[in-house]
């Protein structure tokens, strides 16, 4: 009897570190899935168009007009020229930049905001303010999952580290941290802040608990 108890016990066992192998497993996967989706997007699709957009030439207007019955008129470029942003989308949701973090290896699409809470399951997103890489405070949130998907290594960044961020019309700029803390859930006030005309970006995403946030302020150079 007591011998068949221990087997029983042995199996229930057995059994659970399978289920909790496989999950973890799963987990993983998933994870991985979802960071190669992003970079793969980035490579393949967000970079080529932004370089298309950046290399566009505008023709340069004569300084003389060698025919004098006709007047120059620069040739039509459809609109896709580097003064307009590029439509993109990310799995169904529509591209606002790319943000990438070279001390912690990430780099994904910023998604614009929206009500849809897939979006944040997919990547980070941009809940408040300007375009990208216009004056004024941009909010990017991201999960943190604990690894190293989307905002879960922000804990290791540090003042004076740096964040860059490309927009859709092909301007990569330079951010430097300048300020880093935690705060309650509930409190807001990062969002709304005067920047003074400043360009800044405030990464937004919740701590080891999911109690607080940690907030991480910071401003592009000089342009």
């Amino acid at each position: 009897m007591y011998k068949k108890v221990l087997n029983t016990i042995l199996i229930i066992l057995v059994i659970a570190v399978i289920v909790a192998g496989g999950y973890l497993i799963y987990t993983y996967y998933t994870s991985y899935k979802k960071v190669s989706d992003a970079e793969k997007f980035l490579d393949e699709e967000f970079d080529k168009l932004i370089v298309d957009v950046s290399e566009e030439e505008v023709p340069e207007t004569p300084t003389e007009n060698t025919n004098p019955n006709t007047n120059y008129v620069p040739p039509s470029n459809n609109g896709n020229s580097n003064n307009n942003a590029v439509p993109l989308t990310y799995k169904g949701f529509p591209v606002a930049g790319k943000l990438e973090i070279l001390k912690t290896g990430i780099k994904y699409p910023i998604l614009q905001e929206t009500t849809s809470a897939r979006a944040i399951e997919l990547s980070i997103v941009k809940i408040y303010g300007p375009e990208v890489n216009q004056p004024g405070n941009v909010v990017i949130a991201g999960h943190n999952n604990n690894n190293w998907m989307f905002f879960g290594r922000n804990k290791n960044l540090q003042i004076g580290d740096k964040i860059y961020i490309t927009d859709m019309k092909g301007k990569k700029l330079e951010y430097t941290i300048y300020k880093k803390y935690y705060t309650p859930g509930d409190d807001y006030s990062y969002v709304s802040r005067d920047t003074n005309g400043a360009i800044e970006v405030t990464l937004y995403t919740c701590d080891a608990t999911g109690k607080n946030r940690l907030i991480i302020c910071a401003r592009a150079e000089a342009q």
